[in-house]
């Protein structure tokens, strides 16, 4: 995903330079990520096994990049915060390779465990397996945009980008995009921490997947908090991929 995202960038910077034809292919890419927002989020809705939901999310968090991809005409190395188009595109891409780790880290660990792919099967998994609990459920709020994860800073970046560069009906289509996942992933987090666990019995996951998703976690919480660090990483990427 990263390299395909970059391949875009390169070629809108290089091979559509020009001012007015980079413009057009803003209104495609804009387009496409108001359809991959939406379609992604709307088929999670219906989803009953916890990883293909999270498919169908990554389908819904493309589309949350191409937003950024989308506001490049407007919008060139050394912008503004709120104006990052490109960075901005960049850093959602690096803060959701952190948060998506550690999510799919922890799955991994609890349905080799339990043996259940079904959002039921993560009922009481608080009571069940805290640490893994805990981690899914920070994961899953980054990546709904929760405060004060990477995936709202995120966010705020991509859908500001947006309505600097023009595009306040995508920042539109996106913020409500926002509210339909967050539907289905508080849903899940409500299942995690509120419900009786279908087994009482507790367990933990190996360590090295509990180091590995607790290093992502602080990676997501870290570029949440203080997101100039991964932007200053996003603006140099961006430099070398444009060739500016």
């Amino acid at each position: 995903k990263a390299s395909a995202f970059a391949v875009i960038m390169r070629i809108m910077y290089s091979a559509f330079g020009d001012p007015s034809m980079m413009q057009d292919w803003s209104g495609l890419f804009a387009i496409l990520a108001a359809i991959s927002m939406t379609v992604g989020n709307v088929l999670a809705l219906a989803q009953s096994n916890i990883k293909r939901l999270l498919g169908y999310s990554t389908i819904a968090q493309a589309g949350y990049i191409l937003v950024g991809v989308a506001s490049v005409p407007a919008n060139q190395v050394g912008s503004t915060f709120y104006g990052a188009g490109p960075q901005g595109a960049m850093y959602y891409l690096a803060g959701y390779a952190f948060t998506n780790l550690a999510v799919f880290f922890t799955v991994i660990a609890i349905t080799m465990r339990t043996g259940d792919d079904s959002i039921d099967g993560l009922k009481g998994m608080l009571k069940r397996s805290p640490l893994l609990a805990s981690l899914l459920v920070f994961g899953i709020l980054s990546l709904l945009g929760m405060p004060p994860t990477v995936g709202f800073m995120a966010k705020v970046v991509v859908f500001g980008s947006a309505l600097n560069a023009d595009l306040a009906w995508l920042a539109i289509v996106g913020v409500v995009n926002t509210v339909i996942a967050a539907y289905y992933y508080l849903r899940v987090i409500r299942m995690i921490v509120f419900d009786d666990p279908v087994d009482p019995s507790t367990f933990s996951g190996d360590k090295p997947v509990l180091v590995a998703a607790g290093l992502a976690a602080i990676g997501t919480g870290i570029f949440g908090l203080a997101p100039f660090l991964l932007l200053e990483f996003a603006e140099s990427a961006l430099t070398i991929v444009s060739g500016l």
